[in-house]
C-alpha cells in the first residue's frame, strides 16, 4: 500500500490538464499576433504530448498493474480506458494545424470539458485502487517514466505549467518531494522564466504563490 502522498505527481499532471486546456481555448480564439499564435501552439503541442503520454502509460502499465492486482475493479478499469478513446477525436482535432488556430477554440473548450469528467471519474475509481494496490516502488517507476516523458529539455516549462495549475497544498507537496538542486533550480530559475512564458501566453500574471515567490 502506499500513502495519498505517493500519488502527489499523478495528481499534478491532473491539476495542470485540468486548468490549460481552458486556458488555451480562451486565448487561441483571439491571438495578438503570429508570435504569440506560435507560442500558443507550442503551448498546446506540449499538453497534447503530455496527456497522450500519461494516458499511454495508464494503459499500458496502470491499470493492467491494477487489474491484476485487483480482479474485481477490471470492469471500471477498461471504462477509464475507453474513456481516453472517446477523447481521441477531440485532441485530433485541437492538433491538426491545418485548421486555423482560432477554429479550433471551440474544440478546445469541450476537450477541456471532456478531460475534467474524464479526471473526476478516474479520481473517483482509480485512485482508491491506486492507494490499495500499489507500491511504492510501482510509483518510483513511475515517476522516472513520467521524466522520460517531458524530456530533459521541457522539465523547466513542463513544472512551470504543472506549479501554474495546482493549489496550494498540492504544489507544496510536489515541491518538498524535489531533489534539493530541483528546488533551488526552479525557485531561481524555472518559475520566474515560466511567470513570463505565462504572460505572453494568457495576457495575465500567473498565480502567485508564496512557496516559490517568498
Amino acid at each position: 500500500m502506499i500513502t495519498p502522498e505517493h500519488l502527489t505527481g499523478f495528481l499534478m499532471m491532473h491539476a495542470g490538464f485540468r486548468a490549460e486546456f481552458g486556458r488555451l481555448a480562451e486565448a487561441c480564439a483571439h491571438p495578438r499576433d503570429d508570435a504569440h499564435e506560435e507560442l500558443l501552439e507550442e503551448q498546446l503541442a506540449l499538453v497534447l504530448d503530455m496527456l497522450h503520454a500519461h494516458h499511454s502509460h495508464e494503459d499500458a502499465t496502470l491499470w493492467p498493474t491494477l487489474a491484476g492486482r485487483a480482479p474485481e475493479a477490471a470492469d471500471v478499469l477498461a471504462e477509464l480506458e475507453s474513456e481516453h478513446s472517446v477523447l481521441d477525436p477531440l485532441v485530433a482535432a485541437a492538433s491538426d494545424r491545418g485548421v486555423p488556430l482560432a477554429e479550433r477554440a471551440p474544440t478546445l473548450r469541450r476537450l477541456h470539458e471532456v478531460v475534467n469528467e474524464h479526471l473526476d471519474h478516474e479520481e473517483r475509481a482509480a485512485v482508491p485502487l491506486m492507494l490499495r494496490h500499489l507500491t511504492p516502488d510501482d510509483v518510483e517507476a513511475d515517476k522516472r517514466k513520467a521524466l522520460d516523458d517531458f524530456g530533459r529539455r521541457r522539465i523547466p516549462v513542463v513544472f512551470g505549467w504543472l506549479a501554474s495549475s495546482a493549489d496550494a497544498d498540492l504544489l507544496a507537496a510536489s515541491y518538498a518531494d524535489l531533489p534539493v538542486v530541483a528546488r533551488l533550480m526552479f525557485r531561481l530559475f524555472w518559475w520566474p522564466a515560466y511567470r513570463r512564458r505565462f504572460t505572453r501566453l494568457y495576457g495575465a500574471t500567473a498565480p502567485a504563490n508564496t512557496l516559490l515567490e517568498s
